[in-house]
């Protein structure tokens, strides 16, 4: 009978470290009561990154609660027409849409104005 002997390790080679476990759970609440919660938070403000969550999770309006740490609570994220706005616990963006499979960061643009500040025309005061 033999005993299985695992391979020697080279102290010298770097260890990647295990990605750490997330779990996300997605709920559904009525449209209404999540932008009441959201208050002044939605729409999000042109200039902001919001996070897009894969529709195939059927949930539009909600919650998203992710955590990514084992045996600790996690972070719940209002949900609206299936976009995670910027809110007051925000780590938001690009760091949020990756611990969420499928999900996406999306910049929201900021508007060009329909013409030049002021107007391009002179304008003459008189104090007199």
């Amino acid at each position: 009978m033999t005993t299985p002997v695992d391979p020697p390790v080279d102290p010298t080679e770097p260890v990647e470290p295990e990605p750490p476990t997330v779990t996300v759970t997605v709920f559904a609440l009525p449209h209404e009561d999540v932008v009441s919660y959201l208050g002044p938070s939605w729409p999000p403000a042109p200039g902001s990154t919001v996070v897009r969550i894969d529709p195939a999770a059927g949930v539009t309006d909600g919650g998203v609660s992710v955590y990514d740490t084992p045996g600790r609570p996690g972070i719940t994220w209002w949900l609206v027409d299936g976009v995670i706005p910027p809110q007051g616990a925000w780590v938001g963006g690009d760091v949020l849409a990756a611990l969420i499979p499928g999900a996406v960061a999306e910049y929201i643009p900021i508007p060009e104005p329909e013409s030049p500040p002021g107007g391009g025309a002179w304008s003459v005061s008189s104090t007199e």
